[in-house]
């Protein structure tokens, strides 16, 4: 081939089977491109993700189950831990997550400053299905709930026969006892900070020593000394192994301690003043009626009253939380005579009993007051007669709000007019004239014409 000159350079082009050489690597290029092959290929099981343990970097509390998550590489994944002591971790996992539970690290890292929260750092490493690793740092915190175990204090027990026998944290069953925890790290108190406790297992409530509130968990702040103060009120029963669980409701981390709820009978007996209620009708004809309020001692609240007899009596509130318990009986039905029951216990099964007797008065009930006919029927004009009889007084007055019908008493007669000119009339009405002496009362229907001629 012949090369023009330019310029006295002489310029060499390409061969044509470097010409074709090149077109085909450049074709090779975009079919690999085109299929996404290529030495970065994708990750099957998160394709376009690096592989990563997550999170990273973080602080496990000992004791309290973690979980962390794998994304990138293939599974399944080999995990190893650089002390195995602290922080175990399984020997492979065939999917993104998994659970971490820390042991209590004896050993710390060195050069933590003052107060610094007692750490040991670990490194957690994965190993994907192709070879990739990742690697995370954890750092084992000191659950430091452990080895600040739970005291059992003061106690509010009945006499029981077994509570002598049990040693170590022992809460009476049929009374209150006093428990308390102190939380300390590295020294440090942790004051006025939110406390979860819970009862685990056993017959028994929790309550705030502060506000009352009480059930099978609570949540209480700790005072400037970093302490936990709280009640265990355990039922009356036999005696029973129980579990309390203590946990800092920031962090998680919590702290468990059996306990030994000791049973007996109970020798308390609730005092309830008045014990009985008597009601009297006004007259022999009625029965009594009338409420009053009774007041429960030397139980432990809450107290529940319950009416044995509900139509003669009836309580409230159920449940009383005050001490002493305060509750408010009424007797409303007059028609009902008898003896009702109101049984009140406390919150550890003592019991006593209120008397409510309502009954007739001895006063002679009048005679209700009679008419005759009760019913009539008038025409326009017609004016119709009812005879009375009875009641307190032989003085008698009516009324009626039909304007359309006049009513006069004489003696012991009622007379009813129905207005308007003598005549058949059209439509009809039916109204009530009433009949009283100043105590009793009685009705008459009076059927008359809507309109008169």
């Amino acid at each position: 081939m012949r090369v023009p000159k330019q310029r006295g350079k002489t310029v060499k082009l390409p061969s044509l089977s470097s010409l074709v050489g090149g077109v085909l690597a450049l074709l090779s290029a975009l079919v690999l491109t085109s299929c996404g092959g290529g030495g970065a290929a994708g990750n099957p099981d998160s394709p376009g993700t690096s592989f990563q343990i997550l999170p990273a970097s973080s602080t496990l509390y000992a004791g309290v189950p973690t979980e962390y998550r794998i994304v990138g590489s293939r599974k399944p994944y080999l995990l190893t831990s650089s002390e195995a002591t602290i922080l175990p971790v399984p020997s492979s996992v065939d999917g993104n997550s998994f659970t971490l539970l820390a042991n209590n690290p004896g050993v710390v890292d060195t050069g933590l400053p003052a107060g610094a929260l007692p750490i040991r750092t670990v490194t957690l490493t994965a190993r994907g299905g192709d070879g990739q690793n990742a690697v995370a740092t954890i750092q084992v915190a000191q659950n430091f709930l452990t080895g600040y175990g739970v005291t059992f204090s003061a106690s509010a027990c009945p006499t029981q026969s077994s509570t002598t026998s049990a040693t170590g944290n022992v809460a009476c069953a049929g009374g209150e006892t006093g428990v308390r925890f102190a939380a300390t790290t590295n020294g440090s108190l942790h004051g006025d900070e939110a406390f979860n406790l819970y009862i685990l297992r056993g017959n028994a409530v929790l309550v705030d020593p502060a506000t009352g509130a009480n059930g099978s968990m609570i949540t209480l702040r700790s005072d400037h000394t970093g302490e936990i103060t709280a009640i265990i009120r355990a039922a009356n029963g036999g005696t029973q192994l129980a579990a309390l669980r203590v946990q800092e409701a920031s962090t998680g981390v919590y702290a468990d301690t059996l306990f030994v709820i000791a049973g007996g009978t109970s020798a308390t007996t609730l005092t309830v003043l008045p014990s009985e209620f008597t009601f009297t009708g006004a007259n022999d004809a009625v029965c009594g009626t009338g409420s009053g309020q009774f007041l429960v001692f030397d139980g432990v609240p809450p107290y529940t009253a319950v009416s044995g007899l509900p139509s003669l009596v009836v309580v409230n509130p159920s449940v009383s939380s005050s001490q002493p318990g305060v509750f408010q009986l009424t007797a409303g039905n007059a028609s009902i005579c008898g003896e009702g029951t109101i049984v009140v216990t406390d919150a550890v099964g003592a019991r006593a009993t209120v008397k409510v007797t309502t009954e007739l008065g001895t006063t002679t009930a009048p005679t209700p007051i009679q008419v005759s006919p009760s019913a009539i029927t008038l025409s326009c004009g017609q004016t119709g007669s009812v005879a009375i009889a009875g009641g307190t007084s032989t003085t008698y007055s009516a009324v009626t709000s039909n304007p359309n019908l006049t009513v006069t008493v004489s003696g012991s007669i009622l007379s009813v007019t129905r207005a308007g000119p003598v005549g058949p009339g059209t439509g009809t009405t039916t109204s009530a004239v009433t009949i009283t002496d100043g105590t009793g009362f009685a009705t008459v229907s009076v059927t008359s014409p809507t309109t008169c001629p």
